[in-house]
Order: C-alpha cells, then sequence, then structure tokens
C-alpha cells in the first residue's frame, strides 16, 4: 500500500547525528567484543543511550512526513488514487474469507 506523504525526504542533520551515533555504537561493541573491559562496555552503553535519544527524535522527524495532523495544508505529494475502491474491495475479501471460514 501506498501511503501519502506530504514532505519530500531530505538527509537532515538528525539523521546524519544517528547514522555517526551508530558507527559510535558499532564501534565500541566490536572493541568490547575483542577486548572486553568495562570502560568498553561503558563506552558502548552510553553510545546506545544517545542512539535510543536521536532514534526517538528522529521517527518524529519521519511522522512528519506523512501524519495528516502536522500537514493540515499542505498537498499530497504522491495522492492515492481510487481509494474508496481499494478499501471496498479490501472489505468484500474480508468478508469473503470470514464466510469461508
Amino acid at each position: 500500500m501506498i501511503s501519502r506523504i506530504y514532505r519530500l525526504p531530505e538527509e537532515t542533520a538528525m539523521h546524519r547525528q544517528m547514522k555517526q551515533l551508530c558507527i559510535d555504537y558499532f564501534t565500541h561493541y566490536n572493541k568490547l567484543l575483542k577486548k572486553p573491559t568495562s570502560m568498553n562496555a561503558f563506552r558502548a552503553r552510553k553510545a546506545c543511550i544517545f542512539l535510543k535519544r536521536a532514534a526517538h527524535a528522529r521517527g518524529l522527524e519521519l511522522l512528519d512526513l506523512y501524519a495528516p495532523s502536522k500537514n493540515p495544508t499542505r498537498p499530497e505529494i504522491n495522492p492515492i488514487k481510487h481509494w474508496k475502491k481499494t478499501i471496498e474491495k479490501r472489505l468484500q475479501q474480508q468478508e469473503q474469507n470470514n464466510e469461508s471460514i
């Protein structure tokens, strides 16, 4: 199913930060696997915490792309044609599946 989006995706500062945090986390985790020390474990854990915070903020940014409530006046970039017919077909298929059971 194609979902509606209201803005074009772009590489934001939050995206670049998250990419760097992923690299940091995996670097520290690989160091931890090669040489298990408390410092490597601490750094990997901290990188994971920062990554979690950045992922939440990036998720909110991505929500702005397709949430109608965040884009009340913007036109859709890829409007869905004949969506009512698609919904009706799915409902009919579900009814047929329920009847056959």
